[in-house]
C-alpha cells in the first residue's frame, strides 16, 4: 500500500510538473465603444433642420497594471466647462481613473449643437442635448469598460496634405487676413499621428488619430446635423476595420481645409459640400489604414500616467475681430475700419494638462493651440509622439505666440488672453508635466 501510494504521488508531481503553466495577467488591456448622440428631429435647435449625418461620442479605456486612462472625443463643437468637469468627475468615479487621466475632446465639427447650459452666440446650444451627450458618454466609457480584454499596442505617423495656415498675408492690405495661406510660408503641421490597440490575435479594438484641421467643410450646409470630416473619417475606419472597432479622431493645432464649397452656387452646394467631406475623409482614413497596417504592435505594459494644471493670464477683449465681416479696409464699407483696440477684462484661465499613453504624450487644453505655437512645442520636446489635442472651445478661445498679437491675426483679436503670459505658461507648463510623467 505504501508502494502504491507513493506511485501515486509521483505520478500527480509528474502530471502538474508536465501541464501547461497558468498564463499570467494580461500586462496591457483596451477596450472601446461608440454611442450615437444624433438628436431627433423634435430636439433640433435652429439652424438646424435636417440630419446629413450620424454623430457620436466613442471612447477607449487602456488599462496597463491598473493603471488606467480614458480617451473620449464627441462629435460636438464644444462643451462648456461646467459640463466637461461634471462628466469627467463621473467617469472618473466610474471607471476608476483618475481625473488627469481622462482625455475628454471634441471633434470641433460645427454642425451640431453645443453641450452647454449657457446661451451661445455662433451655435446654439440645447439642454436636452446636454443631457443627451452626458449619458452617451458615460455608457460609452461603461461599454469600452465592460469590452476591457488583453492587448497590442503600435504608433506611428503619416501624412496629409489637406490643410495651410488660416492666416493668410493680403498686400492689398498690408496685413493679415483670414483665409488659406497658399504659400506654405506660414506654419502648418501635416502629421497624421495614428496609435492602435489590437486583440492578441490581431484583431482591432481601436484607432486614436491626431490631425491639425478645422471642421469647418459642413458649415456651407448650415442647416444640416454632420460630423463633419472627422466623424467621416472615423466611419470609414469603422467601416473597414470591422466588428466592434472604434475609431477616435483628435483635433490638433488645426489649419484651415484647403478646399471649401462657400463659392459654390447655392443649389450645387450641398452636393459640392458632401464630396469634399467625403474625399477628405478617404485620404485621411487610407492614411491612418496604411500607417496602422505598418505599426509593429506588442503586448507589454506600457506606462500610463496624466497630470493638470491651471493657467491664469490678464484678459483682454479685441475690437473689432478680424474677419471679413466684422471689419473692413474697403472705402464706402458698412463696416467699421479695421483698426484694432484692446480692453482690459478680468484674468482667463486656460486648463491644460498632458496624459501619457506609453510612448504618447497627448496634451490637451481647453483651447484652441495655434500651428506656430504647436510647432514651438513640437521643437522643445524630447517626446517624439507629441500629440497636441484641443479638448474644446473654452474661456481663452486661442492660445498663441507673443509674435502673433502685433500682426493682428484671427487669433490674436479672438484670444481673451494678453500677450505675454500665454506662450510662456503654456511651453512652461507643459514642460514641466512632462518631465515628471517621463
Amino acid at each position: 500500500m505504501k508502494k502504491a501510494a507513493s506511485l501515486l504521488l509521483m505520478l500527480g508531481a509528474t502530471a502538474l510538473t508536465s501541464a501547461s503553466p497558468l498564463p499570467a495577467p494580461a500586462e496591457l488591456m483596451a477596450g472601446a465603444a461608440r454611442v450615437k448622440i444624433t438628436p431627433s428631429p423634435a430636439e433640433l435647435v435652429d439652424p438646424f433642420k435636417t440630419i446629413a449625418d450620424d454623430i457620436h461620442v466613442r471612447a477607449v479605456v487602456i488599462d496597463s497594471g491598473g493603471k488606467r486612462a480614458v480617451v473620449i472625443v464627441a462629435d460636438v463643437p464644444t462643451i462648456s466647462a461646467k459640463v466637461s468637469a461634471d462628466i469627467v468627475g463621473r467617469i472618473s468615479a466610474q471607471a476608476h481613473v483618475p481625473a488627469a487621466n481622462i482625455v475628454l475632446g471634441t471633434s470641433h465639427t460645427h454642425n451640431a449643437m453645443r453641450v452647454a447650459t449657457e446661451p451661445g452666440i455662433l451655435i446654439p446650444a440645447s439642454p436636452k442635448f446636454v443631457e443627451r451627450v452626458t449619458a452617451a458618454t458615460l455608457e460609452a466609457v461603461r461599454q469600452a469598460e465592460a469590452r476591457l480584454q488583453p492587448a497590442r499596442a503600435g504608433v506611428g505617423r503619416g501624412k496629409a496634405y489637406l490643410i495651410a495656415n488660416r492666416n493668410q498675408w493680403s498686400p492689398a492690405h498690408g496685413r493679415y487676413i483670414t483665409g488659406v495661406d497658399r504659400t506654405g510660408n506660414e506654419p502648418i503641421d501635416h502629421s497624421l499621428g495614428v496609435m492602435k490597440f489590437e486583440t492578441l490575435d490581431g484583431k482591432p479594438i481601436a484607432f486614436l488619430l491626431n490631425y491639425a484641421i478645422e471642421p469647418v467643410v459642413a458649415m456651407a450646409i448650415p442647416s444640416e446635423i454632420s460630423g463633419d470630416v472627422p466623424g467621416a473619417v472615423s466611419r470609414m475606419i469603422e467601416d473597414r476595420a470591422g466588428g466592434d472597432a472604434v475609431a477616435l479622431f483628435t483635433i490638433g493645432a488645426a489649419g484651415a481645409p484647403l478646399y471649401e464649397s462657400e463659392h459654390s452656387p447655392i443649389e450645387r452646394r450641398r452636393a459640392h459640400t458632401l464630396s469634399l467631406i467625403d474625399g477628405y475623409a478617404t485620404i485621411l482614413a487610407e492614411e491612418g489604414l496604411a500607417v496602422a497596417r505598418d505599426l509593429a504592435t506588442s503586448p507589454d505594459a506600457v506606462t500610463i500616467g496624466g497630470e493638470s494644471r491651471q493657467l491664469v493670464c490678464p484678459g483682454k477683449i479685441t475690437t473689432p475681430l478680424n474677419l471679413p465681416n466684422r471689419c473692413a479696409y474697403t472705402p464706402g464699407s458698412k463696416l467699421p475700419v479695421c483698426e484694432f483696440s484692446d480692453k482690459d477684462t478680468d484674468p482667463v484661465t486656460l486648463n491644460h494638462g498632458v496624459v501619457r499613453i506609453g510612448d504618447v504624450a497627448i496634451v490637451q487644453t481647453d483651447a484652441n493651440v495655434t500651428p506656430a505655437l504647436g510647432a514651438k512645442l513640437q521643437r522643445a520636446t524630447p517626446i517624439a509622439n507629441t500629440w497636441i489635442v484641443a479638448l474644446t472651445y473654452g474661456p481663452m478661445k486661442y492660445v498663441m505666440d507673443d509674435a502673433a498679437y502685433p500682426l493682428n491675426t484671427y487669433e490674436a483679436t479672438a484670444s481673451i488672453a494678453r500677450r505675454g503670459c500665454a506662450e510662456k505658461g503654456y511651453l512652461t507648463g507643459t514642460s514641466k508635466m512632462m518631465s515628471r510623467l517621463w
